[in-house]
């Protein structure tokens, strides 16, 4: 997700905290970018975040009038300066969501 080499969807710049559950516990890491396929987060480096291989995420898209849920696959981590970022792939998400998603894109994409 970070070489335009991978990047094969659309994506939209976003910066927005978005809530991911795990085990219980919630953190709301910062979304840095959003694609039909998935998402990358920013959290500071050395915040506790969850271990989890299929964490579920909420979206609260500007302008788009449910939330979007997702289970994801986290595909990459990496740190950067003072942030780590992991890169996390839809691997369950509703047809009416991932539109809502595609829509969001579509209309941030053309709004630059």
């Amino acid at each position: 997700m970070y070489g335009l080499e991978r990047r094969r969807n659309k994506r939209a710049t976003v910066e927005l905290f978005i809530s991911e559950t795990n085990a219980g516990k919630l953190f709301m890491p910062m979304m840095a970018n959003i694609s039909a396929e998935g998402l990358l987060l920013e959290s500071p480096a050395g915040l506790e975040m969850p271990d989890n291989h299929a964490p579920v995420v909420e979206l609260m898209l500007p302008g788009v009038p449910e939330i979007v849920y997702a289970r994801c696959k986290i595909v990459r981590q990496s740190e950067h300066g003072f942030f780590t970022r992991r890169a996390l792939k839809f691997i369950n998400i509703s047809a009416v969501h991932r539109k809502l998603v595609q829509l969001y894109i579509q209309r941030i994409c053309n709004q630059n």
